[in-house]
């Protein structure tokens, strides 16, 4: 379990925050950080993709795995174009392009394609203004019919884009899965083939009929502490971690306000909550199955993870809550999604056992 449990990046440190052209968000890009959407407007299965580097370099991909079950066949495409912008400009203004992976004649479209989402879904962005919150707005988008209605949500990277969707209500254009590179080795963007349809997953875990539980606080901060109740079936990792035999883990932390974080301490924690949304080394969120819940000074995130190197899934929680002098406490449960389906009840009287004050 601790190699697939995903820690909580230390954020507090100098930032490198970047914007795409003439967009001013209420959180800034990092380098590595990309979205893959499904483009329903395709007659087979499309995803639409985009990644930063740096101020001013992307790279765009357009995927689309193999279909059997036509005639003839259609191949699996995956066109890949690495960009970089003129960022004194306010608008998109292309300055240099390199194709990075295979391409034929007949791809010419599908190129044709990128380009044009980087300028569309660009300028439809700076029509938005400043996201703050979850909002939809009806914009005219030619591509998909005319008259859109266009989700932003600025947890989202890059776009903040969640949805596009017709004058029926039907997604058209959808978030399928965020994250950021950990490295100039990480292949998580280019590896990205869809996710899968069946959530299937073999760990299993049965809660003993005889347990002891027992209330668990942790303290780092003199004047705070974090309290959970657990039971003897859980096992102490390290002074703030927890472990429930192969299937669970339980951590905690805190954080505070320094001199060294206090000028841009803000935006630190609003790219801690984007970070929650975003998987990492191999791991995919299901964006669409994702839940943010915000009650007065506690915001709680749910994800369902895929995690493509062991092919088994994971279920995600965690709950950020800030107290009164501006220190953040945090929690985190990672469950296998099939031991977590079994025995739902149980974890969540766990967490709704936590506190932090």
């Amino acid at each position: 379990m601790k190699k697939i449990f995903l820690s909580i990046t230390t954020f507090f440190l100098a930032l490198s925050l970047f914007a795409l052209p003439g967009i001013t968000s209420k959180i800034n890009d990092q380098s590595g950080q990309f979205v893959y959407y499904k483009d329903s407007s395709f007659a087979r299965e499309s995803y639409f993709g985009i990644l930063i580097y740096d101020e001013g370099t992307y790279g765009v991909r357009y995927y689309a795995p193999q279909v059997m079950d036509s005639y003839p066949v259609l191949p699996e495409k995956d066109i890949q174009i690495l960009f970089t912008l003129d960022i004194t400009k306010k608008y998109v203004d292309l300055t240099g392009e390199r194709i990075i992976t295979p391409v034929t004649p007949e791809d010419t479209d599908l190129i044709n394609y990128l380009h044009d989402m980087i300028y569309e879904l660009t300028a439809h962005r700076q029509k938005a203004g400043i996201v703050e919150s979850v909002i939809t707005l009806d914009q005219e988008y030619d591509q998909f019919g005319g008259i859109v209605k266009m989700t932003y949500d600025p947890l989202v990277p890059l776009f903040n884009l969640k949805t596009i969707s017709d004058k029926k209500g039907t997604p058209v254009l959808s978030l399928v899965t965020s994250g950021r590179l950990t490295s100039s080795e990480d292949k998580h963007f280019s590896s990205f083939r869809g996710l899968p349809l069946k959530i299937e997953d073999s760990h299993s875990f049965t809660a003993s009929k005889k347990i002891r539980k027992e209330k668990i606080t942790y303290t780092k901060f003199e004047t705070h502490s974090q309290k959970i109740t657990l039971d003897n079936q859980w096992t102490r990792n390290a002074e703030n971690m927890f472990l429930l035999d192969n299937v669970a883990i339980i951590a905690f932390d805190m954080y505070k306000q320094t001199p060294e974080t206090s000028q841009d301490w803000n935006q630190q924690i609003e790219l801690l909550k984007r970070s929650f949304t975003l998987g990492s080394l191999g791991a995919y969120p299901y964006c669409e199955l994702s839940n943010h819940e915000l009650k007065k000074n506690t915001e709680k995130f749910t994800n369902l993870i895929f995690n493509n190197d062991s092919k088994s899934f994971t279920k995600d929680f965690k709950i950020l809550t800030k107290m009164e002098d501006g220190v953040y406490a945090i929690l985190t449960m990672t469950v296998f999604q099939g031991a977590y389906s079994r025995n739902s009840k149980y974890f969540d009287n766990i967490l709704k056992s936590y506190s932090a004050n």
